[in-house]
């Protein structure tokens, strides 16, 4: 089938291309793409009029969580997809931290297979990095890699051992596979559950220190650039931090940097009254802070930004603030806070869903996240600046964790495409 769609407003941020126009669709790619607003193919089935809409590459998540295998009760493959997919998130790549972890050849055969069952989005299964995540024995990063698993992690939990981190990078490297690190020091981190400062101390919190952070990435960077290995710093969370990796790529070292949605939306006092939805890792910073991601992701020293979704049910959440889990469900508002940016801050469109689209599709060598001929056609149509109330009942994800609870928001999708089929409409 073929099908053109027009009277719409391309976006394309890896070609700079901002215009009306109309696209055509054959057999699931992009055939061709036409300039004007009243740009039109002939002999075509089937036409959408956009009625001036944006149309943009499906948004790419590098950071997904879900319960499934082992605590479908917190998210599905197929709850993920159907909470993605209104969120404008055509491809996501899902953590290997389940039950049981996601460490073998099986299990990510096992994702893959699920995936393709159940999900109308593109799911990339990643690959733990040690044994059972425990940080003691590399996995079988090479069989992992045939299977499918597009990267490799430890998840949440740092490796501490750093020569089992340099033997995995090394080995990475030597398949040309990626690795993705959350940097952190837990020796310095501890037990603490927000950003350490005056307002935790007033809160009587336990704070994380910024420093963890650092330490962390300062380490895992002088590693990749021993070892050669591709380096994802995973949800960097200070001006900082992407200091040290903007200075390891000026030296040839494969880094990149990728940042969580909310961080670049809340502050630390966002936690308010102990409110648990806001209780993530890495915690928000203080405003300084944010305002310096910003303004590095104006930059371009942040290469993505994620979701970083990580469902948590009722019972893990509405416990004190110290007890309650770490996480935050964020499929369905990734689009809406980056779009924040633009309305209210320094981005312009193009730059607000760069991080989503080609910084992630260029990081994975995947060839959606843009609009071009013969590219897959992953699209969005978007109403920029379309208010929104995000209540977390409305929300399609099992689990509703969401810190955007009850705010007011711009931007909404309103059709979503995966290989030129319509798989969401609002």
């Amino acid at each position: 089938m073929s099908l053109q769609i027009v009277n719409a407003r391309l976006l394309d941020p890896s070609t700079d291309l901002d215009a009306p126009g109309a696209i055509l669709i054959e057999e699931g790619r992009i055939k061709d793409i036409r300039e004007g607003a009243e740009a039109t193919f002939t002999g075509v089935k089937t036409t959408l009029d956009a009625g001036g809409l944006c149309l943009a590459p499906g948004l790419i998540d590098m950071r997904v969580k879900t319960g499934e295998p082992g605590d479908e009760q917190k998210e599905t493959l197929e709850t993920a997809s159907r909470a993605a997919l209104s969120g404008g998130i055509t491809s996501f790549v899902v953590m290997p931290d389940t039950r049981p972890v996601i460490d073998d050849v099986a299990l990510v055969q096992f994702i893959a297979e699920r995936a393709r069952e159940t999900s109308k989005a593109r799911i990339y299964p990643a690959g733990g990095l040690t044994v059972g995540l425990t940080g003691e024995a590399m996995a079988e990063l090479g069989l992992m890699a045939d299977a499918g698993a597009i990267l490799f992690t430890n998840g949440d939990i740092p490796i501490a051992n750093a020569q089992v981190m340099k033997r995995a990078m090394a080995y990475a490297a030597s398949r040309g596979a990626i690795v993705m690190s959350r940097p952190d020091e837990r020796a310095l981190t501890g037990s603490g559950v927000m950003n350490a400062g005056a307002f935790a101390a007033r809160a009587g919190l336990s704070g994380i220190p910024a420093d963890a952070e650092w330490i962390g990435a300062m380490r895992d960077v002088t590693l990749a650039e021993q070892t050669g290995c591709t380096l994802i710093l995973d949800q960097v969370s200070t001006a900082r931090t992407l200091e040290i990796a903007t200075a390891a790529r000026k030296r040839g070292a494969k880094v990149y940097t990728t940042a969580a949605a909310h961080s670049l939306f809340f502050n630390e006092r966002d936690v308010g009254d102990y409110l648990t939805y806001c209780k993530v890792n890495p915690p928000f910073r203080d405003e300084t802070t944010r305002q310096g991601l910003i303004a590095a992701l104006k930059a371009g020293e942040i290469d993505a930004v994620v979701s970083a979704h990580d469902p948590q049910p009722p019972e893990e959440k509405r416990l004190p603030f110290g007890e309650a889990a770490f996480g935050a469900a964020g499929l369905e508002t990734v689009l809406s806070a980056l779009l924040n940016l633009h309305h209210d801050g320094p981005l312009t469109l193009l730059e607000a869903i760069a991080p989503v689209t080609l910084g992630p599709a260029t990081i994975l060598g995947l060839p959606q996240g843009r609009l071009a001929k013969d590219a897959p056609a992953d699209m969005i149509l978007f109403n920029p600046g379309k208010p929104w109330l995000c209540e977390r009942e409305d929300l399609l994800s099992r689990s509703t964790n969401s810190p955007f609870d009850g705010r007011r928001l711009q931007g909404r999708v309103m059709q979503t495409f995966v290989g030129g089929e319509r798989v969401f409409k609002r």
